[in-house]
């Protein structure tokens, strides 16, 4: 046939886009990096827990946490890798998780409050 490229017998003709599970390995010293950091996160964590810093307390290591949720699952859980539905999936169960402790804070708020006396 006219414009087709001889090929092996036996060997299937290459895709031009074909994948390459190479591109998703993460290199080691990046992930022992990123696992330290979220040891020392915890560190500081638990330094903090010791200062007595009071009100300011519970902001500082909630974010902390937040840094350290935001390590775990962009490197270990590969949404550096995932497409848009896997990303778009992790963002909405945030949003979800959102309105049920907006929820529960709303009604937890309120128990003090005697109904029908």
């Amino acid at each position: 046939m006219i414009g087709t490229e001889p090929r092996t017998p036996g060997h299937p003709p290459e895709a031009p886009d074909a994948y390459d599970p190479a591109k998703d390995l993460d290199s080691p010293p990046t992930l022992y990096l990123v696992f330290a950091a979220v040891l020392g996160l915890a560190l500081l964590n638990v330094g903090l827990s010791m200062l007595g810093l009071g009100k300011f307390a519970l902001p500082l290591q909630l974010a902390i946490g937040c840094v350290q949720a935001g390590l775990v699952a962009y490197y270990f859980m590969h949404l550096r890798q995932g497409d848009k539905v896997v990303i778009l999936t992790a963002l909405s169960s945030i949003c979800w998780m959102g309105i049920l402790f907006v929820l529960f804070m709303a009604d937890y708020m309120t128990r003090h409050r005697v109904v029908g006396g």
